[in-house]
C-alpha cells in the first residue's frame, strides 16, 4: 500500500509559503505536500479548486488533509469528491457551515475592494484581523503584509467568490466515516469554537488566547494536535 502523505492547504490572503513558516520546525510522521493555488483564476467554485488540486497530487493516495480556513473548505470538497483517497481531515480554523447572507455581502465587498484598489491596499488591514487580541508581533505582521501584497487580485477575487458560494457540509461532516479533527482558536473573530461544537461531537482542540492563525500564535500546540490525530 502506498505511504500516506500529509497535504497542507493554505487559507485566503496567503499562499503555500505559510507552511514554510511552520513545517520545518516540527516533525511529522508522513511526507508533506503543500499545493500552491493563490494565483489561480480559473476556479469558479471550491469544487473546481478541489479537482484541480487533486489532479496535481500523486494518483494513488492515501492522503491526510490539513486545511487552514479556505483550505479547510477545499478539504471538505476533496473528501466529498474523492473519499477513497482520504484517510483523515484536519480543519484548522475552518468550518463546514456555509456563509450566512451577511457574510455573503461582506464577500462581495471584499471582491469589489480588491477589484478597485488591488491586493497591496487590501492585505495590510486584513491580516491583523486574523490574529487574537494578545498577539503583539508587529514585525511578523509587517513581513506577512510585504510577502503577500503582490498576490494577484484576480486570484483573491476568484477565491472570495468561491467561498461566498460554497455549499453547507454540516450533514456531510456529521455522517462521514472519515475521521475529522477541528483545531480552533478560542478568540477567533472569524470562526468561533461554538459555531463548530454545537454541530459535532468529533475531535475538537480549542487553543486558548489564539485567533485565526494558530500556526503563528501557538505553533507547538497545533503541531502536537495534528501529530496526535494523524498517528492514532
Amino acid at each position: 500500500m502506498p505511504a500516506t502523505q500529509l497535504v497542507f492547504l493554505h487559507g485566503f490572503g496567503e499562499d503555500e509559503r505559510v507552511w514554510a513558516d511552520f513545517l520545518p520546525f516540527h516533525t511529522f510522521s508522513f511526507p508533506t505536500i503543500c499545493p500552491a493555488y493563490a494565483t489561480w483564476t480559473d476556479c469558479a467554485t471550491l469544487a473546481d479548486y478541489a479537482r484541480k488540486i487533486v489532479s496535481f497530487l500523486p494518483s494513488d493516495g492515501p492522503f491526510i488533509l490539513v486545511g487552514h480556513s479556505m483550505g479547510g473548505y477545499i478539504a471538505l470538497e476533496i473528501a466529498s469528491q474523492f473519499p477513497e483517497l482520504i484517510q483523515k481531515v484536519v480543519m484548522l480554523h475552518s468550518t463546514f457551515v456555509a456563509d450566512a447572507a451577511e457574510k455573503k455581502v461582506n464577500r462581495d465587498r471584499t471582491a469589489d475592494l480588491l477589484a478597485k484598489k488591488g491586493t497591496s491596499f487590501f492585505i495590510g488591514p486584513f491580516l491583523p484581523n486574523l490574529f487574537g487580541p494578545a498577539f503583539s508581533d508587529m514585525e511578523l505582521l509587517a513581513n506577512l503584509a510585504e510577502r503577500y501584497r503582490t498576490l494577484p487580485a484576480e486570484g483573491l477575487i476568484a477565491a472570495t467568490r468561491a467561498m461566498r458560494d460554497r455549499k453547507d457540509f454540516t450533514s456531510f461532516v456529521q455522517q462521514i466515516t472519515i475521521p475529522f479533527l477541528f483545531i480552533l482558536g478560542e478568540q477567533d473573530a472569524l470562526i468561533s469554537p461554538e459555531s463548530i461544537t454545537r454541530f459535532v461531537t468529533k475531535s475538537v482542540v480549542i487553543l486558548p488566547n489564539v485567533g485565526h492563525q494558530g500556526t503563528y500564535e501557538a505553533p507547538e500546540a497545533v503541531a502536537e494536535a495534528i501529530n496526535q490525530f494523524v498517528n492514532v
